[in-house]
């Protein structure tokens, strides 16, 4: 047969397929070159889950390490540093990030309404990137690079491929804001999108107003490292140099989303509308906006000593507070209902309000506390937020993510175990910020009073306890149904629950209502 023939196959294909069809692709080759972002979101969702599952046992490991750190040894000396960065960067920029998009990815379209995300393909290569870039990432810490690394190379690909996943990040956020200020269907308004969307959106807004920086200054460690050598290009400080992304404010803006999913997931659970609104949407938009922490990117204990910068952390656990304010007036209105996915956005809230709260406490003593474990444990608080919530949320749109509702039992489990587990991480990390002394001080693995980083153990166990039980819960969501899922099975209040599921590739069979408010599929049954 000569190159410019059609196979058989491929016409008997075409022939069957009813005229102006497309003929979709299937199995591996669907997946590499798709554009729906429903596929895309799972494909973030699970190179996350997977990467957190090497995060965690690092995590546990280090935790071993600050029982004893005279007596106890688990890392060589010259590579403790590089896993230890390893897991601190790897805990936001390899797991919380790219959970988060990938839950938003599937969820935010169904939302607002929309057929697909926008600037599908560049949805997709925004996973891709972050895939190479991960995969470069861990690779380079493999070849002795990293910040402490010995190899110049290994360095240099450390740089580099951390630079590709934030480019990825920011590609991702692009996609979902985009979807959310310009795909909603007619009635649809800013003021009635639902708060998980207008959650996702913001956080994108500012994902791109403060990650571009963190960008310039690896192209500056690198140009350093490289040729000046002066002390910001130093491999042994580079982390360091980097200090801003993992503390607040800046940590808060990996964790906005949380308020939103409890939103949506409390009010649609109550069957009450959140009232008002309006103090919802500002109180989102107002802890994405406090957490903007771009301009402490190089600053020194002083700077953080400013009165900008206590003022952020002080107001940042207002709106916390103001979605738990609304939430308990939705079930003081309206009714309660027991599921995992309310065990989830009730434990995010909690672990969120906790963080937010030390970061308060710790702004107004920064000359005691800045520097030491205590910042450890309001970033890890932001983190295993964000974590509890992406994994609520998959448990909550289950049958938008997956083909079928998550296993209860495993789905109750892992809230309550990340619950416990995420306390029993930050809190002695605070306790030891404020009440230790010397070595205990020290904002890494050997920090910390030794009596309380036995606490520590154990709630990593419970984190890992936790993820385990909630991969538990995700098996049905692979497997065929013999009766397609329920389309709504929580009542729910917004468009995504009128899409089918698991969702065709156009989202939605029939076309949309308009929307006159801000809960269309309540106003639907009202009609009713």
């Amino acid at each position: 047969m000569a190159v410019i023939d059609t196979a058989p196959e491929t016409v008997a294909a075409a022939s069957e397929a009813p005229l102006g069809e497309r003929v979709e692709p299937t199995g591996f080759a669907a997946v590499l070159g798709t554009g729906d972002h429903k596929v895309i979101g799972r494909l973030y969702v699970g190179t996350a889950l997977v990467l957190g599952a090497v995060v965690a046992a690092l995590g546990l490991l280090f935790s071993f390490e600050g029982i004893a750190t005279d007596s106890v040894s688990i890392f060589a000396n010259d590579t403790v540093v590089q896993f230890w960065t390893l897991m601190r960067l790897g805990g936001v920029f390899l797991v919380a990030f790219p959970l988060t998009i990938g839950v938003a990815m599937i969820v935010v379209p169904l939302q607002v309404g929309a057929r697909a995300i926008a600037f599908p393909r560049a949805a997709a290569a925004s996973y891709w990137a972050f895939l190479v870039g991960a995969g470069l990432f861990v690779a380079s810490y493999a070849i002795n690079g990293g910040p402490g690394g010995g190899r110049t190379e290994g360095v240099n690909l450390w740089i580099a491929s951390f630079g590709l996943i934030v480019v990825a990040i920011l590609l991702a956020a692009v996609c979902l804001a985009t979807t959310v200020f310009a795909l909603r269907p007619t009635g649809l308004t800013m003021d009635r999108v639902p708060l998980y969307a207008w959650s996702v959106a913001v956080a994108a807004v500012m994902w791109i107003l403060t990650l571009p920086v963190l960008i310039g200054m690896l192209a500056l460690m690198y140009v350093d490292f490289n040729h000046a050598g002066t002390s910001f290009g130093d491999n042994t400080v580079m982390f360091g140099q980097l200090d801003w992304v993992l503390r607040n404010p800046q940590i808060y803006v990996v964790a906005v989303p949380v308020l939103g999913f409890a939103a949506d997931v409390l009010a649609t659970t109550a069957k009450a509308r959140i009232a008002p609104r309006a103090v919802a949407q500002g109180a989102i938009g107002a802890f994405a906006i406090f957490g903007f922490g771009a301009f402490l990117a190089g600053a020194s204990a002083h700077d953080h000593e400013a009165w900008v910068v206590i003022l952020l952390a002080l107001i940042a656990v207002v709106p916390v507070l103001a979605i738990v304010g609304l939430a308990g007036d939705l079930f003081r209105r309206g009714s309660f209902a027991l599921n995992p996915a309310v065990v989830s956005a009730v434990a995010a809230l909690l672990i969120l309000l906790l963080t937010t709260a030390a970061g308060a406490l710790g702004a107004l003593m920064t000359s005691d506390t800045y520097g030491t474990i205590y910042d450890l444990g309001v970033s890890n608080g932001a983190v295993l937020a964000s974590l509890i919530a992406s994994l609520g949320g998959i448990t909550w749109w289950a049958t938008k993510v997956g083909r079928q509702q998550a296993a209860k039992g495993p789905a109750l489990i892992a809230p309550l175990a990340l619950l416990v587990g995420a306390a029993a991480v930050v809190l002695p990390d605070l306790i030891s910020g404020l009440a230790g002394d010397g070595q205990e001080l020290y904002a890494s693995w050997e920090g910390g009073i030794e009596g309380l980083n036995i606490i520590v153990v154990i709630g990593m166990v419970l984190v890992i306890l936790g993820l385990l039980a909630s991969l538990a819960a995700y098996l049905p969501l692979l497997r065929t149904p013999d009766e397609p899922a329920d389309a709504d099975p929580w009542e729910g209040q917004s468009l995504e629950w009128l899409a089918p599921s698991p969702p065709p590739f156009t989202n939605f069979d029939e076309e949309l209502p308009v929307v006159t408010s801000a809960e269309p599929l309540v106003d639907l049954r009202e009609e009713k």
